[in-house]
C-alpha cells in the first residue's frame, strides 16, 4: 500500500467513519430532520474534507522526500545533495505552512550521504596506497639493480600521493653528499647540481636532522633562507629520509606541482604515514641491493666461496624484505585506525538509529546504509587484525555455522574449479568461546589453499572434506582434507613459518603463519599432515572455553534501565557524543557531555555514577588520575568505560584491567556499547 492510500484509509477511519455513525444515531432518534443538526453535519463534513486535503498534502510532501532519497542514493554526489536540498530545503506544505522537521530530515540525509561518500573515498585511497606498497614489495624480489628498483618505487609513490614532481637521492657517506639517483617531472633536468652536500638545502638538512620535513609552500617557508631549486617549482614539498635502523641512506623528495580541484595541494597526514612506511621499506631494499652488488664483486675475487655467500645473502635479503613489509603494513594500519574508526563509529551508530526510527518506506535504504557501514567496520578490523593491533572479540560460536559461512564465501571459486565438498559434522558439539571472524579467516585460508593445490588434478578427483569432532567435554577438532599433490617433505616441518610458501611467486607465505598465530591466541593448536601424492590434512584443536568473569554476557534482549543514574560522557567529537546520548536515552539515565579535560574534572566532583571517556583525550592522563584516586583509598576504576580508536599498548591495557575499568574499541555497535554500560553499572 502506498503512503497516500494509507493516509486516506487512516483519515476515513478517524474522521469520516465517526461522522457516519453520528448521522446514524441522529436518524435513529429522529433528529436528522432538525435544521440545526443538518447545519452541524454539513459544517463537520466541510471541516473533515478540509482536514483530508491538508493531510493528503502533508503525506504527499513526505512521499516526495522519500523518492528524493531513493534518487539521491543512485545519483552522483553533487546531484544527490542538490536533489535532497531541493525537496526539503523549505519544509513548506501548502495550506499548513512551514514544517521544520521535513527540512531537517532532508538536511540530515544530505549530510549523511556526504559523510559516507567522503569516508568511502578515504578508504579507497588507503586501499590504493596499500596496493602500491604491495606492488613495490613484489618488484623488489624481481629487480636487483638499484636504479631500476628506485625508478619503479618513485613512479608508484608519486602516483599514490598525487605528486607531480619527485626524486630519490642516495647518500655517499664517504663524500658526505647526496646524489640524485632517479627523478620524475623535474624542470630542465640538465640544469643545477645533481649533488647536494649534507647540511645544505632541504635534502641536506633532512639528512642532518634525521627527520622528515613537510613544507606547505617551498617558496615562502621561513625555515630555509635561500630560494628553492627551481626544478621543483613552488607549492607543497616533502622530504623524507630513507633510514635503515639508525643509518640514513638517502632521501625521497616529492612536490605537488598542480592542485587538483577540491584539494588544498598540501600533503595530508595520511600521505605522510604512507610515505613513512614506504621509506622504511625502500631504505632496506636499497641497502639490500647494495649488499647484493658488493657480494657480486666479492664473488669475482673469492670464487671458492661465492656460491655459499650468494645463498646466504639471498636468504637474508628475502627475510629482510618480508620483515620490512610486515613492519610497514603494521605502521600504516596503526596510523590509519584513528582516522577511520572515529567517523565509522558515528556512521555505525547513526545507521542503527536511522534504521530503528525510519518510516516504513525508508527502512530498506536505512538497512542498506547500516550494512555498508558494518562492512566498512569489518574491513578496518581485518586490517587491524593483520597488523596485530586488535584483541580478540570473543563470543559463543557454533563451529557448524562458522564452517558454512566459510564455504559460502568460497562457494563461487569452488564451483568454478569443480571442487566437490563433503561435510562430516558432529551433532553434539558445544559452542566455542572464540572470535568468530578470525576463525572464519583461518577456515577460508585453508579452503582456498586446498582449492589451489588441486588446480592441476582432473576435475573428477578434486575433493574437499571438512570434519568436526568433540574431544571430550572441553575441546573440539576441525579437519580440512584435500586430494591434492600434498606438501613436500622438506617443506612440511616449516609450513607454518613466516614467508614459507609452496606457490612460488604467487604466494606471500603469510596465510598459514597468520592462521597459526590466530589459533595460538585462542589457546589451540593447528598441525599439518601430508604424504606426497595423497593430499594434505590440516587439524585444528580448540578449547571450548568459557566467558571470562569480566566478559559481556548475553541479555536475551532485555531493555537496560538506569533510572536515576548520572552518566558523564567525555568525548571531544560532538558527533560521537550525540550517538552515545541516543544509545543511552531509552535507559532513563541522566547523561551529561563534556568535550575537554577541564570540564571533565569539574563534573567528576559532582557525584557522577559512571563515566564514558575517550582514552586519548588531550589534557588528561586517565591512568595517572585513577592511580591518584586509588592512592587515597578510593577505587573508582570500575565506574569507567574508556573508548579508543586504536591500540593503547599492553602496559596501559594491563593497568586498566587492574583498575577494573572497561575498554571499548571503536567502531562499536549500540548493542556492544550498552553491554559495556550494563556490565559496568552492575
Amino acid at each position: 500500500m502506498r503512503l497516500r492510500e494509507a493516509a486516506s484509509t487512516i483519515f476515513s477511519l478517524t474522521a469520516i467513519l465517526p461522522l457516519l455513525i453520528f448521522m446514524y444515531f441522529m436518524w435513529r432518534f429522529g433528529l436528522l430532520e432538525s435544521t440545526e443538526v443538518q447545519l452541524g453535519i454539513f459544517f463537520a463534513l466541510a471541516i473533515a474534507l478540509l482536514g483530508y486535503v491538508l493531510f493528503r498534502r502533508l503525506t504527499g510532501r513526505v512521499a516526495d522526500l522519500g523518492r528524493a532519497l531513493g534518487q539521491a542514493l543512485n545519483a552522483p554526489p553533487a546531484a544527490a545533495t542538490s536533489t535532497l536540498a531541493a525537496k526539503g530545503a523549505t519544509g513548506a506544505v501548502p495550506g499548513l505552512g512551514q514544517v521544520n522537521e521535513i527540512g531537517e530530515i532532508a538536511q540530515a540525509f544530505g549530510r549523511m550521504l556526504v559523510e559516507l561518500r567522503a569516508s568511502t573515498e578515504r578508504l579507497e585511497d588507503l586501499v590504493f596506497k596499500l596496493g602500491a606498497l604491495n606492488d613495490v614489495v613484489e618488484m623488489a624480489s624481481r629487480i636487483p639493480r638499484i636504479e631500476d628498483l628506485l625508478s619503479h618505487v618513485l613512479e608508484r609513490t608519486m602516483r599514490a600521493v598525487s605528486a607531480g614532481i619527485g626524486s630519490i637521492m642516495l647518500l655517499d657517506r664517504e663524500r658526505r653528499t647526496l646524489r640524485v639517483a632517479v627523478g620524475r617531472g623535474l624542470q630542465e633536468a640538465g640544469r643545477g647540481p645533481v649533488e647536494v652536500k649534507v647540511g645544505e638545502g632541504i635534502a641536506g638538512k633532512v639528512v642532518e636532522m634525521g627527520e622528515a620535513v613537510v613544507v606547505e609552500d617551498i617558496e615562502k617557508d621561513p625555515r630555509f633562507g635561500q630560494a628553492s631549486d627551481p626544478r621543483y617549482g613552488g607549492g607543497s614539498f616533502i622530504c623524507m629520509p630513507l633510514r635503515v635502523g639508525e643509518r640514513i641512506v638517502g632521501v625521497v623528495n616529492l612536490a605537488k606541482k598542480e592542485v587538483a580541484p577540491g584539494t588544498t595541494g598540501v600533503f595530508s597526514q595520511t600521505d605522510l604515514q604512507f610515505l613513512n612506511a614506504l621509506a622504511t621499506y625502500t631504505a632496506y631494499a636499497v641497502d639490500n641491493a647494495r649488499l647484493f652488488e658488493e657480494a657480486q664483486q666479492a664473488a669475482q675475487r673469492l670464487q671458492e666461496v661465492v656460491e655459499d655467500q650468494k645463498l646466504r645473502l639471498t636468504l637474508a635479503q628475502q627475510q629482510m624484505i618480508q620483515a620490512a613489509k610486515l613492519s610497514a603494513l603494521g605502521e600504516l594500519v596503526a596510523g590509519v585506525a584513528h582516522e577511520l574508526n572515529n567517523p565509522l563509529t558515528v556512521l555505525v551508530g547513526a545507521s542503527e538509529i536511522l534504521e530503528q526510527q525510519a518510516p516504513e518506506g525508508l527502512k530498506e535504504y536505512a538497512q542498506m546504509i547500516r550494512e555498508a557501514t558494518d562492512a566498512a567496520r569489518h574491513i578496518v578490523r581485518g586490517l587491524m587484525t593483520f597488523g596485530r593491533q586488535m584483541p580478540l572479540e570473543r563470543r559463543h560460536v557454533m563451529l557448524d555455522d562458522l564452517i558454512e559461512k566459510a564455504l559460502a564465501l568460497t562457494a563461487a571459486d569452488l564451483r568454478i574449479e569443480s571442487v566437490k565438498v563433503d561435510r562430516d559434522m558432529a551433532t553434539d558439539l558445544p559452542p566455542v568461546w572464540a572470535d568468530g571472524h578470525q576463525l572464519q579467516q583461518v577456515l577460508v585460508n585453508l579452503v582456498t589453499n586446498a582449492k589451489q593445490a588441486m588446480a592441476e588434478l582432473p576435475e573428477a578427483e578434486r575433493r574437499l572434506k571438512l570434519t568436526t569432532r568433540a574431544l571430550g567435554s572441553d575441546r573440539v577438532r576441525i579437519l580440512v582434507e584435500d586430494t591434492g599433490p600434498g606438501i613436500p617433505s622438506e617443506v612440511l616441518p616449516k609450513i607454518f613459518d613466516p614467508f614459507v610458501t609452496t606457490k612460488g611467486s604467487a604466494g606471500t607465505g603469510l596465510g598459514l603463519s597468520i592462521s597459526y598465530g590466530i589459533i595460538r591466541e585462542h589457546g589451540g593448536q593447528i598441525t599439518a599432515d601430508s604424504r606426497p601424492g595423497r593430499g594434505a590434512t590440516f587439524t585444528i584443536d580448540l578449547p571450548v572455553g568459557t566467558a571470562a568473569s569480566g566478559a559481556r554476557s548475553e541479555t536475551g534482549g532485555q531493555a537496560l534501565r538506569l533510572d536515576g543514574m548520572r552518566i558523564l560522557i567525555v568525548e571531544h567529537d560532538q558527533a560521537v557524543q550525540k550517538i552515545l546520548l541516543e544509545h543511552l536515552e531509552p535507559t532513563g539515565c541522566a547523561a551529561l557531555t563534556v568535550a575537554s579535560a577541564d570540564e571533565a574534572r569539574q563534573q567528576l566532583r559532582d557525584g557522577i555514577d559512571l563515566v564514558v571517556a575517550d582514552f586519548n583525550l588531550d589534557g588528561v592522563d586517565w591512568l595517572e588520575l585513577l592511580g591518584q584516586v586509588a592512592a587515597r583509598g578510593t577505587a573508582v576504576g570500575h565506574r569507567f568505560i574508556f573508548i579508543t580508536a586504536g591500540p593503547i599498548g599492553e602496559e596501559a591495557d594491563t593497568a586498566l584491567r587492574d583498575a577494573g575499568a572497561a575498554l571499548l574499541y571503536k567502531p562499536f555497535t549500540g548493542e556492544q556499547f550498552l553491554d559495556a554500560v550494563r556490565a559496568t553499572a552492575s
